[in-house]
């Protein structure tokens, strides 16, 4: 296994990798793992933005010692609400700003012994005033003598108003990627993101590919995504049923249409049918022991049109055959002309698969299909009674419900970043939910999901526990026991056993 002998372990040194040859662990011993953290990571210095990595122009750093451009951390900040390599709640507000000194050159010094910062000494801020100095400077002149007045102002402070902006002994690894941009102010474009429609596509326009080996076109190098028709987009995630009943002049037919599997055919229909298309209309063809035919106003069957006003493609949905009395199918006099015809199966009828749409089925009054087909017909296949389809009541409709959940969900949002943006309160229903979501069973206040503060604080800061917070007990004082006379034998509480 190791090193190319026949044995079934490894030493230690070939997992570590320290052979310095290619007959080591370089799949995935201790030395790949740590270079891959490398790879990933880049220790922050003292004159640059951990965000962006670019020298900054006006600093600021969090408590922990990271420093940033200003610029960059208010915009990161106001959008994450959250430290952006610890993911730590983190305002504007909780930021420090710093005040470098320079010398003649340019150069970042200590203000007081004026030795220049490099990236081998240690440097630390006065929270208070926000000086940068020299860990030497401030160990000398404010730790060994107790003095602890800012330097510079003599303002007071404290040992916790000390943070450490670089220490070589350990320094701060920041992700290469996260910001990581050719732009001078990368984490603007993070903040000047837009918010994408909800019918964006997962794919782009491809003009990007289209300017590339195109000599006509202007070069495009920003690539856009794709928007959906808003009815493409509805048509896709449409998962139910719908359910109507025809009102004819022979009795009542229940129908259940198969929105989940034709969705463009049923909304056609539906559509049509709360409009009153159908209302009036006569079944203009019977054929015995195989189909009814209806949806044509002019009722000569050569009219009709779409909700669209054109004729729109077939929808063979998988699993659905005229195998079946009662089979709801569109006419059509041709591959993709559907309009607004269709036709009802008396029997089954297979050899009309995949060239006719079915988009239902009669789950109710198949006596009333039997009345239809005991009709007689002309040589024209016409029923020489009328059969008239008085009104199409749409009882379920999946496309209506969509609208108004893709409305509600708009809304919702435009709420939630109005509170963001502090465009807007909360409303009593909206605190008293967010009350419950922030409440354990122990009454412990947790930190709200949208990265503010909570009231209380845990006592437990590591693990599960530091959600928690232990409840105190009162254990109750007992009732006095009442007196009882003795009776036989009395053993007491057998102490003296």
């Amino acid at each position: 296994m190791g090193r190319g002998k026949d044995k079934l372990f490894i030493t230690q040194g070939e997992w570590a990798n320290t052979h310095g040859d290619t007959q080591g662990m370089t799949f995935g011993g201790k030395d790949a793992r740590i270079q891959g953290r490398k790879d990933t990571t880049q220790t922050a210095t003292f004159d640059s933005c951990a965000l962006s990595l670019r020298p900054f122009k006006t600093a600021m750093c969090t408590s922990d010692g990271f420093v940033f451009d200003t610029d960059n951390i208010t915009a990161y900040v106001k959008e994450n609400h959250k430290h952006p390599f610890t993911d730590e709640p983190l305002e504007i507000k909780d930021l420090i700003s710093l005040n470098y000194h320079r010398n003649s050159d340019g150069k970042f010094v200590d203000p007081v012994t004026f030795k220049q910062f490099s990236e081998f000494t240690k440097i630390a801020a006065n929270k208070k005033s926000g000086n940068v100095y020299l860990w030497s400077t401030i160990e000398e002149f404010n730790i060994k003598p107790g003095s602890w007045v800012d330097l510079v102002t003599s303002e007071p402070f404290t040992r916790q108003d000390i943070v450490i902006l670089q220490d070589p002994q350990n320094p701060k690894r920041v992700t290469k990627g996260l910001l990581e941009s050719k732009q001078p102010t990368p984490v603007a474009q993070v903040a000047a993101k837009r918010k994408q429609p909800h019918n964006t596509a997962n794919y782009s326009k491809g003009l990007t590919a289209a300017s590339l080996t195109s000599t006509a076109m202007a070069p495009i190098t920003k690539n856009e995504s794709e928007l959906l028709d808003d009815e493409e987009y509805m048509f896709a995630r449409i998962k139910a049923k719908g359910y109507a009943r025809m009102h004819t002049s022979l009795g009542d037919i229940n129908l259940e249409l198969h929105c989940d599997k034709a969705p463009r055919t049923c909304y056609n229909f539906i559509k049509l049918a709360s409009t009153g298309y159908y209302n009036g209309t006569k079944f203009h063809r019977s054929i015995k022991n195989f189909m009814i035919q209806g949806g044509d106003p002019s009722g000569t069957g050569q009219g009709g049109k779409s909700c669209w006003g054109s004729e729109f493609k077939d929808e063979f949905g998988k699993k659905l055959s005229h195998s079946a009395r009662g089979v709801l199918s569109m006419a059509n006099r041709g591959p993709n002309t559907n309009t607004s015809q269709f036709f009802i199966l008396y029997r089954a009828a297979k050899h009309l698969d995949r060239k006719h749409a079915i988009f239902g089925r009669v789950v109710g009054g198949l006596s009333v299909l039997d009345k239809m087909e005991s009709i007689s017909t002309d040589d024209n296949d016409r029923p020489q009674q009328d059969i008239v389809i008085s009104k199409v009541s749409v009882f379920v409709d999946p496309f209506a419900d969509f609208a108004k959940r893709l409305e509600r969900k708009a809304k919702h949002e435009k709420d939630q970043e109005d509170l963001a943006q502090g465009k807007r309160q909360r409303t009593a229903a909206e605190q008293e939910q967010q009350e419950r979501e922030t409440t354990t069973w122990f009454g412990t206040k947790l930190a709200p999901a949208d990265g503010g503060s909570s009231k209380e604080t845990p006592e437990a800061d590591t693990g599960v526990g530091k959600y928690l917070k232990k409840p105190k007990f009162e254990v109750p004082k007992a009732a006095p026991a009442s007196k009882k006379t003795a009776s036989g034998y009395n053993f007491g509480d057998f102490s003296n056993w």
